[in-house]
């Protein structure tokens, strides 16, 4: 059975994503966590959406609202800056 979802991925985009634990950064790692968990879901159901905001700075920011456009997600990604 394949379950239809709706998936919204929140991103640390913090003063923490500065921390030089993960190689090649954090931020890098966690795009590429998101990149996979995005294809995933969209294999599961190719008619399942995934979205992606962002949870720091002044108040959380939605970046791409559900969508299957894979390319949009990516997008958005590169351009997470890390909040002052």
């Amino acid at each position: 059975i394949m379950v239809l979802e709706a998936t919204m991925v929140c991103v640390d985009n913090s003063e923490w994503m500065r921390n030089g634990d993960y190689l090649p950064t954090r931020m890098e790692s966690q795009a590429d966590a998101v990149n996979l968990i995005c294809n995933v879901k969209t294999q599961q159901n190719p008619e399942s959406t995934v979205g992606v905001m962002t949870m720091a700075a002044r108040s959380p920011e939605v970046l791409v609202t559900p969508t299957q456009d894979l390319g949009k997600i990516l997008t958005a990604l590169h351009g997470v800056k890390i909040a002052d």
